[in-house]
């Protein structure tokens, strides 16, 4: 059912290089609200002052916009803080936000005894109990309270879009710190106060939130704010089923278009991965919004193959119109390629920089063998006139059979060689109508 009041957010920390899991929770969140005729937005988590870095948010959005994910507004949470100020000031006084003096060997030491007890490591809510002189003295004394949101003694639950019926008791979990002793802010607090601020209706984020989202519910219920609709997607593993998230700088939107890999294969493969369908090779962005749902996301982790990548890629490539392959063969230093010339190479390249190679073999002025060769002087002597098309080739072959024994591949390897230096490559009658008769008899020897 389509809604043009829905709203999705993407929410990145910018903190590092976007990597392909980040990109994926931008993918899915943008594709699934585009698909329903919602609007995207973009939230930059940029509370954490020591780590967050200018550069890293504009490497976010130089990566989003050139995988053709737009947005009709940006927030900053650090130019919010009055905002959640206010927020924070109506949680105290609705008695749901609380100070806790305990350090952290303190929790330690108590997280442990339960543990001993077999019990599970909940927080008591001992500070609860203090009074208000109580929580003076600790304050005169110097010293400095984190705060906990008291949760309802209830059951949290929600249909989740991707994982189905989910639910907590939340007697079994612990009250959430939202802020730390010095003040600042955990994720759960500004990202709920945005979300109401924003109405953002739908949330598509990693299955290690699921326990965050359990809190984020009551935070909403405490603002009297009617949750979004929550979904969450499995996480990439590779093909051993490994967790990639400490090989993510290897996997950075950065490094992969250094490999040449097209924006649109990224966002199809994104689309995607972690369904039941077939890897898309849609060349037009509507047609990957179109076809997206996102109750095809399935439960199970979803495998990431860099191979796959390049499948995608190359089977993108050949369905493009020539006219968008000629600016990019153009891009990489090749002038005024031809359709022939693509048609050569077309069917042997993952990647379009992959093809300037062939373009030098092409261009090659000189050989690539230095030894005379009866064959290949037999080749010669039946080389056809010029000019050459697609179908010179057969007659060619027609020609050069009558006078030998030679098939398959001692027949067809050591011409390829002569021609293009290389033991396999492009279909060979595509190569012919780009170099003239002479050129080919010197790469023969003759």
């Amino acid at each position: 059912m389509t809604s043009l009041t829905s709203r999705a957010r993407f929410a990145p920390s910018p903190t590092g290089l976007l990597h392909i899991g980040n990109a994926r929770s931008a993918a899915l969140n943008w594709a699934h609200i585009k698909n329903i005729g919602g609007e995207f937005i973009l939230r930059i988590d940029d509370t954490d002052i020591d780590r967050s870095k200018k550069e890293y948010e504009e490497d976010i959005k130089n990566n989003l916009s050139w995988l053709g994910i737009e947005w009709v507004k940006t927030i900053n949470q650090s130019k919010r803080l009055n905002i959640y100020n206010q927020k924070i000031d109506e949680l105290k006084k609705l008695k749901r936000l609380y100070p806790c003096f305990e350090t952290p060997e303190e929790l330690s030491l108590k997280r442990k005894s339960l543990l001993n007890s077999g019990k599970p490591p909940i927080y008591d809510r001992s500070a609860l109990r203090l009074s208000t002189e109580q929580i003076n003295e600790n304050i005169k004394k110097g010293k400095r309270p984190h705060w906990r949101f008291a949760l309802n003694n209830n059951i949290i639950q929600w249909n989740d879009s991707v994982k189905g019926n989910i639910s907590f008791e939340s007697s079994k979990l612990s009250d959430p710190i939202l802020i730390r002793e010095d003040n600042s802010l955990l994720y759960h607090l500004p990202s709920v106060i945005d979300d109401i601020e924003e109405k953002i209706t739908d949330i598509i984020r990693g299955e290690d939130h699921i326990t965050n989202t359990a809190f984020h519910i009551q935070i909403f219920e405490a603002f009297n704010s009617k949750p979004p609709n929550f979904g969450h997607h499995s996480l990439l593993i590779d093909s051993k089923g490994k967790n990639l998230s400490k090989r993510l700088n290897s996997l950075s939107l950065e490094n992969i278009r250094n490999d040449h890999i097209e924006s649109l294969t990224i966002l199809n493969y994104l689309s995607a991965i972690g369904t039941s369908n077939n890897f898309m090779h849609e060349a037009q962005i509507s047609n990957i919004i179109d076809s997206f749902e996102i109750f095809d996301l399935a439960k199970s982790t979803a495998k990431f193959n860099r191979e796959d990548l390049f499948n995608i890629n190359s089977e993108l490539l050949k369905n493009m119109p020539f006219e968008l392959i000629q600016t990019k063969l153009e891009k990489i230093g090749i002038k005024n390629p031809s359709i022939n010339f693509w048609n050569f190479v077309k069917n042997n390249i993952n990647t379009i920089d992959e093809a300037l190679n062939w373009w030098n073999i092409v261009n090659h002025s000189g050989i690539f063998i230095n030894q005379q060769d009866d064959l290949l002087q037999l080749c010669a002597n039946h080389l056809p006139d010029e000019p050459f098309d697609f179908n010179t080739w057969d007659k060619w072959i027609s020609l050069i059979k009558k006078d030998t024994d030679k098939r398959g591949k001692n027949l067809f390897q050591p011409i390829r060689i002569a021609l293009t230096g290389k033991e396999s490559g492009p279909e060979l009658k595509y190569l012919l109508p780009l170099l003239n008769r002479k050129l080919i008899l010197k790469r023969l020897g003759c």
